[in-house]
């Protein structure tokens, strides 16, 4: 996926801007006369207005799959289920070793693509064109401490080499933004393949030059992975894109990463004053072309640019309520967590009464785990004390500990309590992205015309309970 800022759109739309006004022909007289300076001004205002157009839109595209990788919760390999969208850390591993080599820097991986070109003169102009272009994979996994997730690269579409990812025999529909973050192992390199020659003590090679380029992901590199899991002909389930989620491979951290792609989020106010300029610069650029007085031209000025501010405090306001929305769904995703440790609770002190007597310390730990079923509506209470307790009876009943029916229970809620822990996160994330949206210029005014208010963060709740005695 493009890496959309502010400064990188007004860049490519600066860049752009100044080759349409530097542009002419040869022996042209009038390339820069009064008349062809204002038809390039308006070129530029189209282009300006058009372009910031554009860069808004294809952030608030890119900003809707950032904010799903956001929103899903960190999991283990063992948690991934077919149908849902998976996001976890882990490393790379090929599946039984099998490894390939790199064709130019021989380099033992699970991925490479690998790009040859060769300097070309058309005339009197010259360019590098690509000759050779390979990309290969093979089967490999994302290993954690609880096991292995089987990934698939056969739709991959970016891997920040600037070069096309060219897979053969691709059968399946091939959604966009899916990208894989290599290792650069030759850049660019030039080399004459020809035969060595001597001119007056020197030597040179003789033949045409060609540049290489080739990136690889070599295994054990801790990654990021998000994607589809889906369950494989053989009933595994691998990690894959679809239309849902593309299959995104970093290695960079999952905070890092998001946080990689809000920085643009200033365009999506900031392209209503680069349109501004540019409608400005079509009126001024036509008004001088047709001779149409300053008085025709003013007021469709006014107008055009009263509609644009008009747009940016819609955009405002509709941007404060997308942000508020976001926490609250993540509020909602913190009470079905607190609802699924509930239902799991009950469970685990079954488990324990299978393998226990009736002892002190276990009609303490029953008691406790019955509380853990009642929490506050508005605040989530302090993280169960349930797996410190079982891990202190675990100790004593070597016989539970064995258990694989326990076990799993076991790992359901360290999984569940990691979930709550990472949506009262996100949510305290989107809190504060709202909190400091509406004490800004000019979103306070837009909130405060609205009644908003800053929401409040989710802090841990520790309860004072009496413990009765409760008989197994």
């Amino acid at each position: 996926m493009q890496r959309v800022t502010l400064h990188s759109a007004v860049f490519s739309l600066a860049i752009i801007c100044l080759a349409v006004l530097a542009f002419s022909t040869k022996n042209c007289d009038s390339c820069y006369s009064a008349e062809a300076m204002a038809l390039k001004l308006m070129a530029c205002g189209f282009v300006v207005a058009i372009g910031s157009f554009y860069f808004r839109s294809k952030f608030k595209e890119y900003e809707k799959i950032i904010f799903d990788v956001e929103s899903q919760p960190t999991l283990e390999t063992s948690e991934a289920s077919a149908g849902v969208p998976f996001s976890g850390h882990g490393a790379v591993q090929a599946e039984d070793g099998n490894l390939l080599t790199s064709p130019y820097r021989s380099v033992q991986c699970v991925y490479y693509h690998s790009i040859k070109e060769k300097y070309v003169k058309q005339g009197k102009n010259s360019t590098w064109i690509i000759v050779e272009n390979i990309s290969r994979f093979v089967p490999f996994h994302l290993q954690d401490e609880r096991g292995s997730l089987n990934i698939s690269l056969a739709n991959m579409d970016e891997d920040f080499s600037s070069y096309n990812i060219r897979f053969e025999g691709r059968s399946v529909k091939n959604p966009k933004y899916s990208e894989i973050d290599c290792q650069t192992v030759l850049n660019k390199s030039q080399e004459r393949p020809g035969e060595v020659k001597k001119f007056l003590g020197m030597s040179f090679k003789s033949g045409d030059l060609y540049r290489k380029t080739e990136c690889v992901l070599l295994p054990g590199t801790n990654v990021f992975v998000y994607g589809m899991a889906v369950k494989a002909p053989d009933g595994q389930i691998t990690l894959q894109e679809n239309e849902r989620c593309p299959l995104i491979i970093s290695q960079k951290s999952r905070e890092a990463y998001i946080e990689e792609f809000y920085k643009g989020s200033s365009l999506i106010y900031f392209s209503h004053f680069l349109i501004s300029i540019g409608y400005t610069a079509i009126l001024l650029g036509a008004g001088y072309l047709w001779r149409i007085g300053l008085a025709v031209v003013l007021p469709f000025l006014i107008m055009g640019n009263g509609l644009i501010l008009g747009s940016l405090l819609f955009t405002a306001y509709n941007r404060i309520v997308t942000v508020k929305h976001r926490a609250l769904n993540a509020l909602s995703n913190i009470d079905v967590e607190l609802k699924r440790r509930a239902e799991l609770i009950p469970n685990l002190v079954e488990a324990v009464k299978g393998y226990v007597n009736q002892e002190q310390q276990i009609q303490q730990f029953v008691a406790e785990t019955r509380t853990q079923t009642v929490f506050s509506d508005k605040m989530p209470t302090a993280p169960s004390p349930v797996i410190g307790s079982l891990s202190m009876i675990i100790e004593n009943y070597p016989e539970l500990k064995a258990s694989d029916n326990f076990q799993a229970l076991m790992l359901s809620l360290v999984d569940t309590e990691e979930r709550i822990a990472d949506s009262r996160e996100f949510y305290n994330r989107n809190v504060r992205k709202y909190n400091t949206l509406i004490s800004q210029f000019p979103f306070l005014l837009i909130a405060g015309f609205f009644g908003m208010k800053t929401m409040g963060y989710l802090s841990i709740v520790k309860e004072e309970r009496s413990v009765p005695q409760v008989s197994l």
